[in-house]
């Protein structure tokens, strides 16, 4: 009888366990825009930035996106917000983390407008965000002052953010 009792509350507890309590690694997060940079004078030819570092615009204030800090790269992934539909970086070639003035090295703005798409995942997962992108510029239009330039144009590849597996954005220097 004890065995019998054993059986049956173990029974009762596997079957109040779903496969939705425990969200495997495997599962999709909020991607990231993808960014590749390309020759201003032979745009369909890929280029590196040389020392790149970026920072992410809130409220005034700059955070530097710790993986993006003095890197030689022709493509990144940065994250946008997903409190308004509206992001603001600061791209620096040249960057160095030497330098206390911030940003650090040559500026240049990118302003992403975009649509936020919530998606439910699972009940452990919870939701994740897609975006759907409408604007993407080499300066800050609420700012009307003259951009500094090494970005000469930026150019939407791809509308849909709903996975990091593709280019989203262009950008010629």
């Amino acid at each position: 009888m004890k065995k019998f009792f054993i059986i049956l509350i173990a029974t009762f507890t596997s079957y109040n366990c779903e496969s939705d309590d425990i969200c495997p690694e495997s599962t999709l997060t909020t991607p990231r825009m993808i960014i590749t940079f390309y020759d201003v004078n032979n745009p369909e030819e890929r280029k590196n930035v040389e020392s790149l570092g970026v920072y992410i615009i809130k409220n005034s204030e700059f955070t530097l996106i710790n993986e993006i800090n003095g890197i030689n790269t022709d493509s990144i992934a940065i994250p946008l917000r997903d409190d308004e539909s509206v992001s603001n970086f600061k791209l620096c070639k040249d960057f160095s983390e030497d330098i206390t003035v911030i940003p650090s090295g040559l500026p240049n703005h990118l302003y992403v407008d975009y649509e936020i798409n919530e998606r439910f995942i699972s009940r452990a997962c919870g939701f994740i965000n897609n975006y759907n992108l409408s604007l993407a510029l080499p300066y800050d239009p609420i700012n009307t002052t003259s951009p500094t330039n090494w970005i000469s144009d930026v150019i939407i590849l791809n509308d849909s953010v709903n996975n990091e597996n593709q280019s989203h954005v262009k950008i010629l220097h």
